[in-house]
């Protein structure tokens, strides 16, 4: 009681200081305290982790529909290298290393692909059973394949994000199911105090 009496007479009881300098002190007061508290907010260390799991499925999604359309695309031209390489990166790689299959025996996968692989792929592309394509309809291709590439490259850089700053936020839930599972807990609970309560 003592106290609110005080603040509402401050003017009167402190000299030179006028209504406008006190708003202007109380709203300077406010803005100072919101800062703080926002710079040491729990809920808010965990929203990089709701964002970039989110962003992580959408990657995927898109990575798998690029990868499925550059496996059909190109599925017409060398049909049998889809079921060589099953993994999406590699393919997308080899198809742009490669071109059009003829070009399979001259080009060299050792940077992409184990040996034994790249010798079935080099067998499959003297007896494919695809049809002739035009230099323009590769370049397209492998334009795509570019796309899957990159999106790739981008999907791991954010992955290896979002395991440090699992570790670094949560380790216990971390050690105890998993980065991506720990991640999408938390993404689920809205924050990582909802989780823990």
């Amino acid at each position: 009681e003592l106290m609110r009496g005080i603040r509402s007479q401050v003017e009167s009881l402190i000299s030179g200081l006028t209504e406008s300098t006190s708003n202007a002190m109380k709203l300077g007061l406010s803005h100072g305290l919101a800062r703080f508290t926002l710079a040491f907010s729990p809920e808010k260390i965990d929203t990089m982790i709701i964002h970039a799991i989110s962003l992580l499925d959408e990657l995927d999604k898109e990575l798998n529909t690029y990868a499925m359309r550059a496996r059909e695309w190109y599925g017409l031209h060398f049909p049998e290298l889809s079921k060589i390489i099953a993994d999406n990166i590699q393919f997308a790689k080899s198809v742009k290393l490669m071109g059009l299959r003829i070009n399979a025996s001259k080009s060299d996968f050792s940077d992409i692909l184990d040996e034994e692989t790249e010798g079935r792929l080099k067998e499959a592309a003297e007896v494919s059973m695809g049809t002739e394509i035009a230099d323009e309809d590769i370049l397209n291709i492998q334009l795509l394949c570019d796309q899957v590439i990159s999106l790739g490259e981008y999907r791991l850089s954010l992955y290896q994000y979002l395991q440090n700053r699992m570790n670094a936020i949560a380790p216990n839930l971390t050690a105890l199911v998993g980065e991506l599972v720990g991640a999408r807990l938390i993404a689920h609970a809205g924050s990582l105090v909802s989780l823990a309560k």
